[in-house]
């Protein structure tokens, strides 16, 4: 036998080894970091303004907000479960209860592929009423809160009283997550057919009596301050969105750890290598 077939016979030897391995390896059961989350997305008008930039072209805050929840789908493990809303006006609306995302992953990129400004069923923008009402609705589900909005209160907050907070602390975790650029842009307008038919112009809005609009109410920037402080009376963290994969890596700092059991199958370790060395003996 010469030393090349000496060396073959041993490969071979070793990958009937690593293939028998392979058939009494049993699956290795650990625990796995999962999320529960509501994603709650702001449909207003407003978020219709081109002041963000997705894949190097002007986009929407709408299109913005589901950029970001289609990468957030896309990087949820296995086992975790994610549920859909909308909102305009002072309520949020489910769209989706939560489901595993891994097994319904095309049925939610969908879903929110679909969400459009033309759902809404309402021109008001209620945001800090929305918001307690979103962590209302995440609670029983037993889910995490991500609120994204541009935090603009259409008609402004001064002329409604703000929603009572005081029971919202540790309701449900999460991130008030604020879209949309820090400079004043002029807000599209959109007749009864859904044409864009120009911008809102000054006397078209109602004024406001403060905050960050006051004489520019026809104009739309992210309301951070408006946010921030909402974010700390809810007991929620805040999150300006300037990149799409940024929101599971903030999630993960803010929401309690979830695990579920789950297993490993890994076979395909001395299978692979078997393989290697099935075709190194060749």
């Amino acid at each position: 036998m010469t030393l090349a077939q000496d060396r073959a016979l041993w490969l071979r030897l070793a990958a009937l080894s690593l293939l028998l391995v392979t058939f009494a390896l049993r699956p290795v059961s650990m625990m796995r970091p999962i999320y529960d989350a509501v994603v709650v997305m702001d449909i207003t008008g407003s978020m219709n303004v081109r002041d963000e930039r997705l894949d190097g072209a002007v986009a929407t805050r709408l299109a913005m907000e589901k950029a970001a929840t289609r990468a957030l789908l896309a990087a949820l493990p296995c086992g975790s479960r994610l549920a859909l809303a909308i909102f305009v006006e002072t309520r949020p609306m489910l769209l989706l209860e939560p489901v595993e995302v891994c097994d319904n992953f095309s049925v939610l990129d969908a879903e929110i592929a679909a969400i459009d400004w033309k759902m809404g069923w309402d021109s008001e923008s209620h945001v800090a009423a929305a918001l307690a009402a979103a962590m209302r609705m995440a609670a029983p589900l037993n889910a995490d809160l991500i609120f994204m909005t541009d935090g603009q209160e259409e008609p402004p907050l001064a002329w409604f009283a703000p929603p009572d907070f005081a029971r919202l602390p540790g309701l449900t975790h999460g991130l008030v997550v604020g879209v949309g650029g820090y400079a004043f842009s002029p807000i599209p307008r959109f007749d009864r057919q859904g044409r864009e038919i120009g911008v809102w112009r000054p006397g078209d809005v109602p004024l406001e009596t403060g905050g960050l609009f006051r004489g520019r109410e026809h104009l739309s920037a992210v309301d951070e301050p408006h946010l921030r402080d909402l974010a700390q009376r809810t007991g929620l963290a805040y999150l300006h969105l300037e990149d799409t994969q940024a929101l599971l890596p903030a999630l993960a700092r803010v929401v309690p750890r979830r695990e579920r059991p789950s297993t490993l199958d890994v076979r395909f370790l001395p299978a692979s290598l078997a393989l290697v060395l099935l075709a190194a003996a060749v």
